[in-house]
C-alpha cells in the first residue's frame, strides 16, 4: 500500500496506513478520552494487535476510504479520518468520522483536516452528494470543528445510542457537494402544497 499523502496540509498530512504505523497508532489511539466519543468498534484499551487489525481493515477496500493523520514528516500517526459508504438508495451519502490524539488537541488540526478531507471526498467520489457526521451529545468540540469545516447542524436524534452505560442523543451535521450536483438546501427541502378541496376535519393537498 502506497503511503503517498492524499493531502499535504499546513499542520499535518493525510495518507494511507502502512505496517510501520502500528506502534504510533496504538499509542495515539489508546486513550479513553478519545474512545468515549467513538463507536464500540474503536477498542479501549487500544493495543498493538488492535492497530494491526485496523491497518489491515483500512487498506482492504478499493478505493481506500480510511486514512492516517500524521505529523508533517509522515513519521507518526496522530489521528485517523475516513468515510463509511452507504448503499441502495442511500449510495449518494457517506458518513465521515475522525479522531485526533489528545496531544494534538486545540491546535486547529482537526478543522484543517476535516475541511480538506471533505472536499477531497467530493472530488474523488463523483456519486457523492451528501456527507454526514454524527456526534454524541456532550461533545461540543467536535460540533464546532464541523461547523468551522463547512458543515451545518441538521438534526438531533433522541436517545439514539448507549455508550458506557449512558443513553445519549446524537447530533447530525451535513455538508453538500457544490456545483451542478448540489442538492436542495434545507430552506427548499419541503415540497410546496396547495389545498384543492376540503371535507369536514380533513384537507386534501396536492404536491406542486
Amino acid at each position: 500500500m502506497s503511503s503517498k499523502p492524499i493531502l499535504q496540509l499546513n499542520s499535518c498530512l493525510v495518507r494511507a496506513y502502512n505496517e510501520g504505523d502500528v506502534e504510533s497508532l496504538a499509542k495515539a489511539a489508546n486513550n479513553p478520552r478519545i474512545a468515549r466519543w467513538m463507536s464500540n468498534s474503536f477498542p479501549q484499551p487500544y493495543t498493538v494487535q488492535d492497530a494491526k487489525k485496523w491497518i489491515s481493515i483500512a487498506n482492504t477496500p478499493s478505493p481506500v476510504r480510511d486514512f492516517a493523520i500524521c505529523r508533517l514528516d509522515g513519521s507518526a500517526v496522530i489521528g485517523g479520518i475516513g468515510l463509511k459508504a452507504r448503499d441502495d438508495i442511500n449510495y449518494r451519502t457517506m458518513e465521515i468520522g475522525y479522531w485526533i490524539c489528545e496531544d494534538y488537541w486545540h491546535q486547529g488540526i482537526a478543522t484543517e483536516v476535516v475541511t480538506a478531507f471533505s472536499n477531497w471526498a467530493f472530488d474523488n467520489f463523483k456519486q457523492l452528494l451528501r456527507l454526514e457526521a454524527v456526534v454524541f451529545e456532550g461533545n461540543p468540540a467536535s460540533g464546532h470543528v464541523l461547523i468551522k469545516s463547512g458543515f451545518q447542524f441538521e438534526s438531533r436524534q433522541r436517545a439514539a445510542v448507549e455508550k458506557l452505560g449512558r443513553v445519549m442523543d446524537t447530533l447530525t451535521y451535513t455538508k453538500f457537494a457544490t456545483g451542478n450536483g448540489r442538492i436542495l438546501t434545507k430552506k427548499h427541502a419541503e415540497p410546496r402544497c396547495r389545498e384543492i378541496g376540503t371535507i369536514p376535519r380533513m384537507a386534501f393537498v396536492k404536491l406542486m
